[in-house]
C-alpha cells in the first residue's frame, strides 16, 4: 500500500510526462491494427486434436469434403425431366468445373464427367457419360431417366426422390477460404436468372457467408454498445467526467487489444469479432470502480491531487487483482486447444490487461490535470431503495431471509439443471431469414440427406480391391442404414455392385458383391473410370464410405458414431486394414460440441481456481478466495438452471458465454469484499461497516453491473443466436453476480466472521497517509462487532 502511495505521488508530480509516454506507447501498440486480417474459417473453430477432426483432415487431403456445396436446381413448375431444365443442369455443371480450386472428380450431377453409366454391349463393357449432351426428345429423356432410376447408386443422388430438383455437388480443395468459395459458388446461378428455375445452396462455404453477415452486424452494434454504456455511466455519476474517463479507458484499451492482436498474428474471425464489445464493457467497468473511489476521496479531502493519490493507493491493488483474474481467466481459454478460442481468449486478455495498465498510469495522471467532478456523490431514489432493502436483508436476523431466498432460487436452478438440453442442429444458429437457413430448408423439402459422415478405410496398395474388405464395408453400410438418421450411403461397393448387375442383368438380386475375388478384379478393370476417384485413391490403399444424414444434431450423430464404432469392434476389419470413424460435417460438429462444451466447463473450473488463488493472495487468507468465488458459483449454477428452464441448449455457444460470465462477474465480489474489510477496520460495528460498504462499493457495483449489462444487452436483439445468447446470458450473469456479491456473500461473512476480515488492525493499515484515530478490537471482544448487535438493531 505504501509503495502504491509513493507510486501515485510520482505519477501526480509528472502528469504530462506520463501522458506523453503512454500516448507514444499507445501509438506504437495501436499500429498493429493495420496488420489485422479477417479470416472466417470453420477449421479454426474445431478442436485440432479430436479424433474425428484428425480423421476428417486425413480424408480431406485425398477425397475432399470440407468445402462441399450442395446445389439444388429447382424448376418453378413441373419436374426436372424437361430439356430446358436439363440444359441448365448441364451448363451449371460445366461452369462448376471451371471454378478455381474445384475438385473435378468430386463434381457430381447428371452431366458431370465423373458420373458414368455402365452398359454391357455384348463383347465389351462401356462406361459412358450419363448425360454427355442435353436430351431433347421425349424418348431421349425417358432413356436418361431410366438409366438413373435403374441404378441404385445414382437413384436419388442426381435427381431428388420427388423429381422436383436436380442436384449438383461441388467440392473444392482447401487452398481458398470458405468465404471466398461461398461467393464463388454463388456465381453459378447468375447466368440463369432469366430461366424458370431457382438455385439453392448449402454447405460450409455458405455458412461462411452468414458469418460475414454476422460480423457486419457486430460492426454497427459496437458504437451502439459504446453509446449505451456511456449513457448509463452518465446517468449513474451525473457528471461528464463520470462518463468520459471510463469510456476513454474503454476506447484506449480496445485499441491496445486490437493492436496487440495484429502484432501477434491473431486474425479477426467469428469468435473474436465481438471482442471490442467485451473490452469496452469490462474496461469501462473497472474504470468506473476506480472513478467511484476517486469521487469519494474528492468529497472527503477537498483536494484533487490528494484524492488521486489516496484512491489510486487504496483501490489499485483491488483493480490489479480483479484485472488479473479476468485476464488470466480469458487467457486460460488457450488450454482448450481450439485455435479460434485461443485467439479470442488472448485478445480479451490483451485488452483487460491494457485497461488495468492504463488505469494505473494514464488515468491518474489525467485526473491530476482535470478539474474534480462537481457532483461527486450522486443519489438515486431507486438505488437508495435497493440499497436499503439489501441492508435490511443482510442485517435482519443475520441475513436469514437472504439465505432462505437464495436457497429457494438455487433449488429452482437445480430443477432447471435437470432439464438441460444438450446439443442440437447447427441450423439453430442460422437466422430464419438468412440465406443459409432458407436455402437449407428448401433443399430439405426435396433432398433429405444434406449432411455427411465419412468413414475412412486405409491399408496397403491394392487392399481396397480385396473382396473381404468390400464385404466389411458393405456390412458397415448396412449397420449405418439401420439408423433412421442415415438417409443413404455411397462407396466403391456401390460401383462394384452396379458393375456386377450390368454383367448379370437377368439374375435376380444381382445388385450384390460378386462371390469371388477374381470377378471383383475383372469388374474393376472393365469398369475403371473417374467415377471411382470419389471413393478410392489411385493406389487402392484408401477408400471412403459416405453416409448422407438427415440432420447434424450432435445428440443424434453421437449415437450413430458410437454404434458404428461398436460394430467395428465386434467385426474387425481384415488384417492390414484400419477403419477410421468418422469425418464429415456431422462428426466434426459433434467433435466441436463435445470438446468445446466439456472444455468450457473445465475452463469455468480453471477460472474459479484462478479467482480463488489471486483473491486468497490478495486477502492473505485461503478463506478469502472461497468468499470471492461463492457469488460466482451461485451465478454460474443459476445460469445452467436458466438453460434448462428456457430450453436454450447446452453447447459450445452457451457454455462459452457462461465461462466468460464467470470471469467478468468476479470483479463485483472482489471489490465489495475488499471494501467491507477496509470499512470494518474503521467502523464501530458490523452495521456501520455494511452501511458504508453498500453506499460506496455496493453502489459502484450496481452502477457497473447495470452499465455492463446494458452494453451487452445491445446484442440481445440480434437475429443471430450466438449474438443473442451473448446479449441475454451476459446481462443475466451480471445481475446474478452483482446480487450474489452484495447480498449472499455479506451474509456469509457476517455469520462466519472470518479472521481475515475481522482481525484487529489500526486505521492507518487500511488508509495510507492518514493518522490512526483508534485501534479496533478483535472480533468477538464484545465492543460493537457482534452479529447480535446488528440483529437487535436492524435499522441503525
Amino acid at each position: 500500500m505504501i509503495s502504491l502511495q509513493r507510486y501515485a505521488e510520482f505519477l501526480t508530480r509528472r502528469p504530462w510526462i506520463v501522458l506523453g509516454l503512454v500516448a507514444m506507447l499507445t501509438a506504437l501498440v495501436a499500429s498493429g491494427i493495420g496488420k489485422l486480417r479477417v479470416h472466417f474459417n470453420l477449421e479454426t473453430s474445431l478442436p485440432a486434436n479430436h479424433p474425428f477432426v484428425r480423421i476428417d483432415h486425413t480424408i480431406r487431403r485425398q477425397f475432399g469434403g470440407r468445402n462441399t456445396v450442395l446445389v439444388a436446381i429447382v424448376p418453378r413448375e413441373g419436374d426436372v425431366w424437361r430439356p430446358e431444365v436439363l440444359e441448365v443442369v448441364r451448363a451449371a455443371t460445366m461452369a462448376a468445373l471451371r471454378l478455381k480450386d474445384v475438385m473435378g472428380q468430386n463434381v457430381v450431377s447428371l452431366a458431370a464427367p465423373a458420373v458414368r453409366y455402365v452398359e454391357d454391349r455384348g463383347d465389351r463393357i462401356e462406361v459412358e457419360y450419363l448425360m454427355r449432351e442435353t436430351p431433347r426428345t421425349a424418348e431421349e429423356i425417358a432413356r436418361l431417366r431410366q438409366r438413373v432410376e435403374s441404378d441404385p447408386q445414382l437413384r436419388g443422388m442426381l435427381v431428388t426422390p420427388d423429381n422436383r430438383a436436380a442436384l449438383l455437388i461441388v467440392d473444392f480443395w482447401d487452398q481458398a477460404s470458405g468465404l471466398d468459395l461461398g461467393k464463388e459458388v454463388l456465381t453459378l446461378a447468375e447466368p440463369f436468372r432469366g430461366q424458370p428455375v431457382d438455385f439453392y445452396f448449402t454447405g460450409e462455404p455458405i455458412v461462411a457467408l452468414m458469418n460475414e453477415e454476422q460480423s457486419r452486424e457486430v460492426g454497427w452494434r459496437i458504437p451502439v454498445t459504446f453509446a449505451v454504456i456511456a449513457a448509463m455511466l452518465l446517468a449513474s455519476f451525473r457528471n461528464v467526467q463520470g462518463m468520459f474517463v471510463p469510456m476513454l479507458t474503454a476506447t484506449l484499451s480496445t485499441l491496445w487489444g486490437l493492436g496487440l492482436m495484429g502484432h501477434t498474428g491473431i486474425v479477426v474471425d467469428t469468435w473474436n469479432v465481438a471482442t471490442p464489445i467485451l473490452l469496452i464493457a469490462i474496461a469501462a467497468g473497472h474504470s468506473a470502480q476506480m472513478l467511484k473511489r476517486y469521487t469519494e476521496e474528492v468529497a472527503a479531502r477537498g483536494d484533487n491531487r490528494a484524492a488521486v493519490i489516496s484512491s489510486t493507493a487504496a483501490i489499485g491493488p483491488v483493480m490489479i487483482a480483479a484485472g488479473s483474474v479476468a485476464a488470466l481467466g480469458f487467457a486460460s481459454l488457450g488450454l482448450i486447444g481450439v485455435p479460434a478460442i485461443t485467439g479470442f481468449g488472448l485478445a480479451c486478455a490483451y485488452g483487460i490487461a491494457s485497461a488495468v495498465f492504463l488505469e494505473m498510469t494514464f488515468i491518474p495522471a489525467l485526473r491530476t490535470l482535470l478539474p474534480p467532478p462537481r457532483n461527486p456523490l450522486p443519489k438515486s431514489v431507486v438505488v437508495e431503495r435497493i440499497l436499503h432493502v439489501l441492508r435490511f436483508g443482510i442485517l435482519y436476523r443475520r441475513g436469514l431471509f437472504v439465505l432462505a431466498g437464495a436457497g429457494a432460487v438455487l433449488l429452482l436452478g437445480a430443477a432447471g439443471v435437470g432439464r438441460i438440453r444438450t446439443y442440437g442442429s447447427t441450423r439453430e444458429y442460422m437466422p430464419r431469414d438468412s440465406m443459409a437457413r432458407r436455402h437449407l430448408e428448401e433443399i430439405e423439402k426435396h433432398f433429405p440427406g444434406a449432411f455427411t459422415m465419412t468413414i475412412l478405410y486405409q491399408g496397403n496398395p491394392g487392399d481396397m480391391e480385396r473382396l473381404e474388405v468390400l464385404r466389411h464395408m458393405d456390412g458397415l453400410r448396412a449397420e449405418l442404414e439401420r439408423n433412421g438418421l442415415v438417409w443413404r450411403t455411397a462407396s466403391v461397393v456401390d460401383l462394384v455392385k452396379s458393375l456386377n448387375k450390368t454383367l448379370n442383368p437377368d439374375a435376380q438380386g444381382a445388385y450384390v458383391l460378386p462371390e469371388n475375388q477374381e470377378t471383383v478384379k475383372q469388374l474393376l478393370f472393365l469398369g475403371a473410370s473417374p467415377a471411382f476417384e470419389r471413393f478410392v485413391d489411385r493406389s487402392n490403399s484408401k477408400a471412403v464410405l459416405m453416409a448422407y444424414l438427415r440432420d447434424d444434431d450432435s445428440a443424434l450423430v453421437g449415437p450413430l458414431v458410437r454404434g458404428a464404432q461398436e460394430w467395428v469392434r465386434q467385426n474387425p476389419a481384415p488384417p492390414g486394414v484400419e477403419v477410421l470413424i468418422a469425418g464429415g460435417a456431422g462428426p466434426t460438429v459433434l467433435a466441436a460440441n463435445e470438446h468445446m462444451t466439456y472444455a468450457k466447463i473445465v475452463n469455468i473450473a480453471v477460472i474459479l481456481a484462478t479467482i480463488y488463488a489471486i483473491s486468497s493472495l490478495m486477502m492473505r487468507s485461503p478463506l478469502g478466495g472461497l468468499y470471492v468465488i461463492t457469488p460466482i458459483v451461485v451465478a454460474v449454477f443459476l445460469l445452467f438452471g436458466l438453460l434448462g428452464w428456457t430450453g436454450i441448449r447446452l453447447d459450445m455457444g452457451s457454455a462459452a458465454v457462461i465461462a466468460m460470465a464467470a470471469g467478468v462477474g468476479a470483479d463485483y465480489a472482489i471489490y465489495f469484499l475488499y471494501r467491507f474489510r477496509e470499512e470494518r477496520r474503521r467502523a464501530a460495528s458490523d452495521a456501520e461497516a455494511m452501511e458504508r460498504t453498500l453506499q460506496t462499493s455496493g453502489r459502484a457495483v450496481m452502477f457497473v453491473a447495470g452499465a455492463i449489462g446494458a452494453g451487452f444487452g445491445v446484442m440481445g436483439f440480434s437475429k443471430f443466436l450466438g449474438l443473442h445468447l451473448f446479449g441475454t446470458l451476459m446481462p443475466t450473469a451480471m445481475v446474478l453476480s452483482c446480487l450474489a456479491a452484495i447480498s449472499v456473500m455479506p451474509v456469509l461473512i457476517l455469520r462466519m466472521r472470518p479472521r481475515f476480515v475481522f482481525e484487529a488492525r489500526v486505521l492507518a493499515d487500511a488508509v495510507p497517509g492518514e493518522k490512526p484515530r483508534r485501534a479496533l478490537l478483535p472480533a468477538g471482544s464484545g465492543v460493537g462487532t457482534g452479529a447480535a448487535e446488528a440483529a437487535r438493531d436492524p435499522h441503525p
